[in-house]
C-alpha cells in the first residue's frame, strides 16, 4: 500500500468454516464448545514501514485480523453474524522500518451461545497504514484450558507458559510424565529429520511481579536437560538441538537473541545435565518487555530430548526479573513461586522439589495438586496459584449458585464471592495447627489486581493480598473436604482482576492435596430480617502501634465455636483472649497487652489469630513501648 493511497481499510480472509465438522465438510476438524479458548496465529513480514506509525495511530495505522463468528456457513445464509461480532484486533508490529518472519497470535473465546456454529479470519490492513505486508501460515488450533467452573482443575495436557510450535510431521512434542528432573513432568520432543525446526515456545515470560527484565546484569540461562539417541558433533543450526532466548524491548524491537547448545558430543547422557551460559555472556543493554524462550529441534536434528527446571537468574544476587513455570509441571493457568527463590535457579528444595501434579488421588477428574514436605525441612513457605483472571469476563468463573454466569451478572465493588477448594491430608501433625496456626498451616492466600497484562508488575489492590489458614481436622489424616471462604470485592473501580494461591505455610509438614477450586458470587444473608456479616472479617487493630491496649473488631456470618488468641513470632501462644460459643454478628474485643501469667508483653510483632468453624484469618500488629 502506498504512501498517499484514498483512505480506506479492506481484507483477504477465510471463508466461514464450520465449528465441530471435519475439514471435509467444510470445518476446523476440531471438536468446540461455548466456552472453550481457541488460539488464531499468523506469521507476517513487513518492509517500506513508518516505524512510529502503529504506535501514533493504533487503530487506523495498524494491521491486523478481525475475527467472528456466525450461525453457519450456508450459501444463501447472509451475514447472519453472532451478536457482538466481528471483533478487530490489531498487531503491535517491531518499532522498525522492516522485520523478518514473526508469529502473531491471539486467544479468543467461543461465545457462550449454541448459535456460534461458524468461524471467519479476516486479515486485515485499516485505513491508514502505508508499507509492505506479507501473510502466511494462518492456524486455529484448540487450547486445552482447565475447565471454566472450576479456574481450579488440574486436567490440562498443556503446561502453563509454554505452547508448541507449527506442526513439522516427523517431531512429537509432549508434556511428559515419563522423565523429570523436579516435580513430575518436563517438555518432550521425539523427532527424525523433519521440513522444518520443531520447538516448544514459551510466552512472554515478563510477567506476574516483575515486568521487565533488568538490564546491566549478568544473567545466568539454562535448564537441565536429558537426551536419548541423539544425533551429535552437529555443522550447524540445522542438526542441532538447542535452546534460544529472544528479548525485546517496550516496543517490540529485538534487544538480541541468545542460543544455547545442548549436549550433542554423546547420543545420550547419563542422567540430568545442567546447561548453562558463560559468565557474562548474556547481559542486556536494556530492560526487556518481552522474554521468549524456546526448545528447539532443528529440522535435521534427531532422537530424544527432555528439558526441565529453566534459569533466570543474576548472577552474584543481582536481581534480573522472575521467569514463570519453570519447572513446567504446571498445567495451564497456573503458576508457582517455591524455594529456594521461587524456582528461577533451577532448583527447587527443602521439600518442595516433591510438589507435584499426580494421579494418586483426585477430588473429579484424573489429577490433583499434592504438597509433599518432609519433617525437618527448611522454615519457608511457597504457594501454587491461579494466573490472575479478570473479573467480568466471559467464562472466567464459570457459574454461580443459581447457574448464571458471573460474568453475565456483573462482580461489583461490595458484592461478595465465595472461593471454594477441596483438600485431602496425610501424614500429618494432628495438632500442629492449633498450636501454631499462623505457621504450621495450609490456606489459601487471594489477592485483588489492577489487571493482568503480562508488564502490569504486581499492581495489588492496597491491603491485598490477604492470608486464610484452613483449620483442618484434628486427625493424621482426612479425606476429601471442602474448605470455602466468602469475600467481598473491594470498594474500588481498580480491583479488575482476582489470583488465589494454594499455600503452604513456613512450619507445616504433611501431605496435602487440592482439588477443584471454584469462584461463585453469593447473595447477602439476613436473619429475621436483620442483616448480618456476609463473609469472616478480622479488621486491623487500633491503636496500631499500641501501648499497652489495643481494640480488636471481627465480624461472624454463622454461630460456632470460635477462638481469639495473640501469638508471638515464633508461634507462641501468648494469650487467649476469646474461646467459646458466639452468634453471628459484629464484634469487638480489647487485649490489655498482657500474657496469660498477667505480664505486659515485650515490645515487638505480635500475631493475632481469629479461627472460627473452617475458618482461621490472621493479622499482624505492633507493641511498642
Amino acid at each position: 500500500l502506498p504512501v498517499g493511497r484514498r483512505s480506506q481499510d479492506g481484507f483477504v480472509g477465510t471463508k466461514r468454516f464450520l465449528l465441530n465438522e471435519s475439514t471435509k465438510n467444510g470445518g476446523l476438524g476440531l471438536t468446540v464448545k461455548p466456552g472453550d479458548k481457541i488460539r488464531v496465529s499468523v506469521w507476517m513480514k513487513g518492509a517500506n514501514l513508518v516505524p512510529d506509525s502503529a504506535a501514533a495511530a493504533p487503530v487506523t495505522w495498524a494491521v491486523g485480523y478481525t475475527y467472528g463468528f456466525f450461525k453457519g456457513n450456508g450459501h444463501n445464509d447472509g451475514f447472519n453474524n453472532v451478536d457482538g461480532y466481528p471483533k478487530d484486533m490489531q498487531f503491535v508490529l517491531p518499532n522498525a522500518t522492516s522485520f523478518d518472519w514473526k508469529q502473531f497470535y491471539l486467544d479468543i473465546d467461543v461465545p457462550n451461545t449454541p448459535d456460534a456454529k461458524a468461524l471467519e479470519i479476516r486479515l486485515h490492513v485499516y485505513s491508514r497504514f502505508v508499507g509492505t505486508i506479507y501473510f502466511d501460515d494462518l492456524t486455529v488450533e484448540k487450547l486445552d484450558m482447565p475447565s471454566m467452573n472450576t479456574i481450579g482443575s488440574f486436567e490440562s495436557d498443556l503446561p502453563s507458559y509454554w505452547h508448541k510450535g507449527p506442526d513439522v510431521g516427523n517431531a512429537t512434542l509432549t508434556f511428559a510424565d515419563d522423565q523429570a528432573h523436579s516435580m513430575s513432568r518436563s517438555l518432550k520432543m521425539v523427532k527424525t529429520a523433519t521440513t522444518d525446526m520443531a520447538y516448544w515456545e514459551s510466552d512472554n515470560m515478563c510477567d506476574y511481579w516483575s515486568p521487565t527484565f533488568s538490564k546491566n546484569v549478568d544473567i545466568k540461562l539454562g535448564a537441565f536437560v536429558k537426551t536419548l539417541n541423539v544425533n551429535t558433533n552437529p555443522a550447524n543450526d540445522d542438526a542441532r538441538w538447542y535452546l534460544l532466548y529472544s528479548f525485546y524491548d517496550t516496543n517490540n524491537v529485538k534487544i538480541g537473541d541468545f542460543k544455547l547448545p545442548l549436549p550433542q558430543t554423546t547420543a545420550s547422557t547419563s542422567g540430568w545435565v545442567a546447561d548453562t551460559n558463560a559468565l557474562g555472556s548474556v547481559v542486556l543493554p536494556k530492560d526487556a518487555y518481552t522474554a521468549i524462550f524456546k526448545v528447539i529441534g532443528g529440522k535435521n536434528a534427531t532422537g530424544t530430548v527432555w528439558v526441565d527446571d529453566f534459569m533466570f537468574i543474576g548472577r552474584a544476587g543481582a536481581w534480573a526479573g522472575q521467569d514463570w513455570n519453570t519447572g513446567v509441571d504446571m498445567p495451564t493457568g497456573w503458576i508457582y513461586w517455591l524455594p529456594p527463590v521461587g524456582g528461577n535457579d533451577g532448583v527447587l528444595d527443602a521439600g518442595f522439589e516433591n510438589t507435584r501434579i499426580t494421579k494418586e488421588t483426585s477430588h473429579s477428574g484424573s489429577y490433583s495438586l499434592k504438597f509433599d514436605l518432609p519433617v525437618g525441612r527448611r522454615s519457608q513457605d511457597g504457594f501454587v496459584g491461579t494466573k490472575r483472571y479478570l473479573l467480568n469476563e466471559p467464562s472466567v468463573f464459570g457459574k454461580d449458585a443459581n447457574n448464571g454466569d458471573i460474568a453475565n451478572m456483573m462482580v461489583n465493588p461490595g458484592d461478595i464471592i465465595r472461593v471454594s477448594v477441596w483438600a485431602k491430608g496425610a501424614n500429618l501433625i494432628p495438632d500442629s495447627a492449633a498450636a501454631a496456626p499462623v505457621t504450621w498451616a495450609v490456606g489459601y492466600t487471594y489477592g485483588f489486581f489492577k489487571g493482568n497484562g503480562h508488564n502490569d508488575g504486581f499492581n495489588n489492590v492496597d491491603g491485598y493480598p490477604k492470608d486464610m489458614q484452613f483449620v483442618l481436622p484434628n486427625a493424621t489424616s482426612f479425606d476429601w473436604k471442602q474448605f470455602s471462604l466468602d469475600i467481598p470485592v473491594p470498594n474500588t473501580p481498580d480491583a479488575k482482576a482476582l489470583e488465589i494461591r494454594l499455600h503452604v505455610y513456613s512450619r507445616f509438614v504433611g501431605t496435602i492435596y487440592f482439588d477443584d477450586l471454584t469462584v461463585e458470587k453469593i447473595a447477602a444473608t439476613s436473619v429475621n430480617g436483620k442483616q448480618i456479616p456476609r463473609t469472616y472479617d478480622l479488621s486491623q487493630n487500633y491503636p496500631n502501634p499500641f501501648n499497652p491496649t489495643t481494640t480488636i473488631n471481627y465480624s461472624l456470618p454463622k454461630s460456632g465455636n470460635i477462638s481469639l488468641i495473640v501469638y508471638d513470632v515464633l508461634g507462641r501462644k501468648v494469650r487467649t483472649i476469646l474461646n467459646g460459643f458466639q452468634n453471628a454478628g459484629n464484634f469487638q474485643a480489647v487485649w490489655d497487652g498482657k500474657d496469660e501469667s498477667g505480664r505486659i508483653v515485650s515490645t515487638g510483632i505480635y500475631f493475632y489469630s481469629l479461627r472460627a468453624n473452617d475458618f482461621s484469618l490472621v493479622k499482624k500488629m505492633m507493641m511498642l513501648k
